[in-house]
């Protein structure tokens, strides 16, 4: 044994040979990989190995950022040295890629210089479109974007995210004619010049942060099966919503400065969403009082899911009164309890009473501070829902937040 120890000892090394094993995957394996990559890391892995070389030409997702420049290490002196080398290896990017299908183009986009801001995006945008792009997210951090509506034309556009632009008359329009099969579009930080929104195809409309309109705009869409209308949104007046017909799913924030949100506008809003199964809504404006026995807010027959927030349980719990005698078949009530604001809607209640004989579960989201937690329990304790009925949820500022957690809905992929 010693002797055959000694001659392993003495027999040559041997030389073990590196096996690239993601490299003997499948191409389309190998594009999807590259996929999850910005498409400057996709490009650099032509320099991994020649089986490396063009599998970046047909990637199905370009995922472009301009803070990949922002933060690298070349020697450009100032930002728009930057934006440059971004639009210059975007354009070389698009121009060197294999005519071939594509899923996803997702931009993250800065411009401080032209007299058009968006001139690039433009083109970049109407050239995926025509690779059969079927979802675009168009992010942007500098001065709003300029889109021209004609860009927007493609049979294969399903899903839309856009922020920081300047939606020019005529933009919604030019989306139900050029895109017919669109069913998800995102709005954040808009402009909106349309005052009349129309869409027979979209399932999902999310409107956020500071999405303005230049006066009271309508919102038509049968198809519309979520909306979403939150964030520090500039509403001069509230839009009018038309033709909701399949509406299940409405989370809407009304905040900031709306110069006409009276009980006539309050009514109007919740009598569209009136046949829908999970509302979330909340009031966030400043004070404001019902006439009594005013009817402003309508019966929910097929409402299952509500959630309320601070607003709800001022002015004794009036609002919660009124939205829970209006809901019949409700089965989980959501409250999330902020200290700060007092906004509210107020009024008189001959009858405080109600009766929801199918709920099953209250959940109160607060901060473990909460000094409005003891007589919200309170309340529902009198009001005849067991303990067994609540549970409370405590965490920090921004587990209570009023706006919607996005991850349900807010981009154009699972990962966003």
């Amino acid at each position: 044994m010693a002797e055959a120890s000694d001659n392993q000892r003495m027999a040559p090394a041997r030389v073990h040979r590196a096996v690239d094993r993601i490299g003997a995957l499948p191409d389309d394996v190998l594009r999807r990989v590259l996929s999850q990559l910005s498409s400057r890391e996709a490009v650099h892995t032509c320099l991994l190995a020649q089986r490396w070389r063009d599998l970046w030409r047909s990637v199905p997702i370009i995922n472009v950022s301009f803070g990949e420049f922002e933060d690298s290490d070349d020697d450009a002196e100032d930002t728009f040295e930057r934006e440059a080398m971004f639009k210059k290896f975007v354009n070389r990017f698009l121009m060197l890629r294999n005519p071939v299908g594509l899923d996803e183009f997702r931009l993250d986009y800065s411009s401080s210089t032209g007299d058009r801001p968006g001139d690039d995006a433009n083109l970049w945008i109407s050239h995926v479109l025509q690779c059969n792009a079927w979802a675009v997210k168009i992010v942007n951090r500098g001065e709003p974007l300029e889109l021209v509506p004609g860009v927007f034309s493609s049979s294969f556009l399903k899903r839309l995210h856009i922020s920081s632009a300047i939606l020019v008359p005529d933009f919604f329009n030019q989306l139900q004619m050029g895109c017919p099969a669109l069913e998800y579009l995102f709005l954040s930080d808009c402009a909106i010049r349309d005052l009349e929104i129309f869409s027979k195809t979209l399932e999902v409309l999310i409107l956020s942060e500071e999405v303005s309109f230049d006066d009271q705009a309508s919102i038509s869409a049968p198809s519309l099966v979520t909306l979403s209308i939150e964030g520090d949104l500039c509403f001069g007046r509230l839009p009018i919503l038309k033709n909701m017909t399949s509406l299940k799913t409405a989370s809407v924030l009304l905040s900031g400065d709306l110069a006409d949100c009276d009980a006539d506008a309050i009514r109007q809003l919740l009598e569209s969403l009136s046949d829908v199964r999970s509302l979330d809504f909340c009031y966030a404006d400043r004070k404001l009082m019902m006439e009594k026995n005013f009817r402003w807010c309508p019966t929910f027959s097929n409402l299952i899911n509500l959630t309320l927030h601070t607003w709800c349980v001022h002015a004794e719990f009036y609002g919660l009164i009124v939205f829970l005698q209006n809901s019949p078949s409700l089965k989980k009530l959501t409250v999330k309890l902020k200290q700060e604001g007092m906004s509210a809607i107020t009024g008189e209640l001959e009858d405080r009473s109600f009766t929801c004989e199918q709920l099953e579960i209250v959940e109160i989201i607060c901060l473990e501070t909460s000094e409005l937690l003891p007589r919200v329990t309170r309340f529902l304790r009198d009001s005849g829902i067991r303990l067994d009925q609540m549970r409370i949820v405590t965490g920090t500022k921004s587990d209570v937040s009023v706006t919607k957690n996005k991850s349900d809905v807010s981009g154009p992929t699972a990962g966003e």
